[in-house]
C-alpha cells in the first residue's frame, strides 16, 4: 500500500541547542544523509521561532522532504509555544535521532514521551553513532529503528539502507490525514 501522502519528515533531537544546530549536528547530518538515500529533497528551517509558518511553508507544496529542526522540540519559544506542540498539531511525522552519548540519559525516552503527548506521529528513534546494542535498545520499549554510523562511511553502509527501507516500511503504516 502506498500512503497518500508524500514522505515528509522532520528530524528532531534533545538536549543542548549546540547538539542541534548547524552544518556539523548529528540531527543535521542524519537528515541529510537520510534524505537523500531517500531521494527526498533536504529543507532548511529558516525560521525555528515560528513552527507554524515554517510547518506551513514545508507542507505546502504537497511533495516530499525531510528537514532537521536545529532545537530541542520541548524547548519553549518566545511566544509560550513548543516545536512539539506544533508537530502534533500538523500531524507531522517525525524521527527522532539520539546521539550514542545521550544512551545512559532519559533524552530517548523523555523525547519520545513528548513527542506522544502532543500525538505527533513518530516513526521511530535512530542512533547516531556508537555501537548499537540490539538486546540493550529492545529492553528499553523505545520505538527504535537502528543506527547510523558517524562520518563518511556511514553514507552508504548496510546500517544506512536497512533505517530507509524501515522507514519505507512505516511510512504507510502512520495514520496521516489524507489531503483534501
Amino acid at each position: 500500500m502506498i500512503h497518500p501522502k508524500p514522505m515528509a519528515i522532520m528530524v528532531v533531537g534533545s538536549g543542548p541547542e549546540a547538539l542541534l544546530r548547524g552544518p556539523d549536528g548529528p540531527n543535521e547530518h542524519a537528515a541529510r544523509r537520510l534524505a537523500r538515500a531517500l531521494a527526498l529533497p533536504h529543507r532548511p528551517i529558516a525560521d525555528p521561532g515560528s513552527p507554524d509558518r515554517q510547518l506551513q511553508q514545508l507542507q505546502a507544496s504537497g511533495a516530499g522532504w525531510m528537514a532537521s529542526l536545529p532545537l530541542d522540540p520541548g524547548q519553549a519559544l518566545p511566544d509560550g509555544s513548543t516545536w512539539a506542540e506544533a508537530l502534533g498539531a500538523w500531524c507531522q511525522p517525525t524521527l527522532v535521532i539520539v546521539g550514542a552519548q545521550q544512551l545512559s540519559s532519559g533524552a530517548a525516552a523523555s523525547t519520545t514521551a513528548l513527542l506522544r503527548q502532543w500525538r505527533v506521529p513518530l516513526l521511530g528513534l535512530v542512533q547516531w553513532g556508537g555501537a548499537w546494542k540490539a538486546d540493550v535498545r529492545r529492553r528499553d520499549g523505545l520505538p527504535w529503528l537502528g543506527r547510523l554510523e558517524e562520518g563518511p562511511a556511514g553514507e552508504g553502509s548496510e546500517a544506512t539502507s536497512e533505517l530507509v527501507g524501515l522507514l519505507r516500511q512505516r511510512w504507510p503504516l502512520l495514520d496521516l490525514p489524507v489531503p483534501s
